[in-house]
């Protein structure tokens, strides 16, 4: 290391609010706001619901099935120019899907192109830079960056819907928007983000020295922090870790049917286009209450339980959503509440719980070995959802198997204790 450590100002909490802004925009724009856009598509070409949420899957799919490319990358290249590359991928399929969207193999194909650029550009080079930068206020930070994605998920699928709605329904100039603010993440990836504290002289948690961060690492926390570095094998041979897949496969299921098929379901209980996208936004905009909550509560109680707590409101949520009409309004309001909390709290728990069970080392590895396969499981259910609600006139059925997978999601979480570590892992 040539750089000399730096004692004042700590570029660790800049860095949380670059990465802020870097995560709220694929998320923000292109993952959440694209979903407003197919019932306008639907409207035009005359696609049955099935048919555009394959679309919704392709982005969902590819978010998944290329984790284990983003890893190789952050480790290669550094989370810095990975985020950048994603964000290019984004602003070109979005400006794209804006001129030929309407031709639906293209559809297809720019939908997953669009989930490829999302995993590049957002969560696992984001989250690794968190953990590189922070150890004891981990779970703080997480939150904090994370939160980006619901203010984004809230503020940005609204400006897009009342775009398009002052444009007489053109879902293309949506696209536009969402290509344009994908350069912003761009620039400030490559002008700001820092991959480790090492990179400028600096040490986790803004530590004096290497001495003083070692000696940081060691000092006792409130919740459990693994001793060792885990190795990447030995980490999946732990039952944990699989119990933690099968939290992440089956306690997102509600939320998956509640973002992908509100624009629609919300419309058939009779709400009009501008209430539908606020109540869209709300489910999306209220996850910051989980997240934070997270930030606050992470470093203090077992983030487990926090996981387990936030699938219970996903599952209250759920039936809300079911009851939800204009004759039941206080059930209308109540649903993105319970869900944008419960959804927000699961999503920052579990990077802390496989960060702080595993360690930093292997996090950027098993993180690409976990999303493609609770991707791939989220993935499916937009289309189930769609097609069944085509066949039968209603997505009770979905519904009813989503809620059934929360129940197994709590007990996973629960039984998910810490691993123990065996000989041969390598000590911090």
């Amino acid at each position: 290391m040539t750089a000399e450590p730096r004692t004042k100002g700590f570029y660790g909490w800049w860095m949380l609010f670059f990465l802020w802004v870097v995560y709220t925009v694929p998320i923000g724009f292109a993952f959440y706001s694209g979903t407003v856009l197919y019932p306008y598509m639907t409207a035009e070409t005359g696609w049955a619901r099935g048919e555009v949420m394959v679309g919704a899957t392709g982005v969902m799919m590819l978010f998944g099935l290329s984790s284990p490319l983003v890893a190789w990358m952050v480790g290669r290249m550094g989370a810095r120019v990975t985020l950048a590359i994603g964000g290019g991928i984004v602003t070109v399929a979005s400006l794209t899907m804006g001129f030929v969207g309407h031709i639906y193999p293209l559809f297809i194909l720019l939908s997953f192109l669009n989930g490829l650029g999302i995993a590049l550009a957002s969560t696992i080079p984001v989250q690794t830079v968190v953990i590189s930068w922070f150890y004891a206020r981990r779970a703080l930070a997480l939150g904090l960056v994370l939160g980006g994605g619901a203010i984004g998920g809230f503020l940005a699928p609204q400006a897009v819907a009342l775009l398009v709605e002052a444009n007489g329904g053109n879902w293309h100039l949506g696209w536009f928007v969402i290509s344009a603010a994908s350069l912003i993440g761009i620039a400030v990836s490559l002008t700001a983000v820092r991959n480790r504290p090492e990179d400028i002289g600096q040490f986790p948690d803004g530590a004096l020295s290497q001495e003083a961060s070692i000696a940081a690492s060691k000092r006792p926390t409130r919740t459990y922090r693994t001793p060792v570095e885990w190795k990447f094998r030995d980490a999946i041979r732990t039952r944990a870790l699989w119990l933690l897949v099968i939290a992440g496969v089956f306690g997102f299921w509600v939320w998956d049917l509640v973002y992908s098929q509100a624009p629609y379901h919300l419309r058939d209980r009779a709400f009009d286009p501008e209430t539908v996208a606020f109540l869209y936004s709300l489910a999306i905009g209220l996850s910051i209450v989980g997240r934070f909550a997270v930030a606050a509560l992470g470093d203090i109680i077992e983030p487990r339980y926090l996981l387990a707590f936030g699938t219970l409101c996903l599952i209250a949520g759920g039936i809300m959503f079911w009851l939800a009409s204009p004759q039941v309004e206080w059930a209308a309001h109540l649903y993105p509440l319970l869900c944008g909390f419960g959804m927000g709290m699961s999503m920052v728990s579990t990077p802390a719980i496989l960060s702080n069970y595993w360690g930093q080392t292997a996090f950027a590895p098993l993180n690409g070995l976990i999303s493609p396969i609770s991707v791939i499981a989220h993935a499916i259910l937009p289309p189930i959802a769609g097609f069944v609600h085509d066949s039968m006139g209603t997505y009770f059925p979905v519904l009813v198997v989503a809620l059934a997978g929360a129940v197994l999601a709590i007990i996973a979480i629960l039984l998910c204790t810490p691993p123990k570590p065996k000989e041969g892992t390598v000590s911090n």
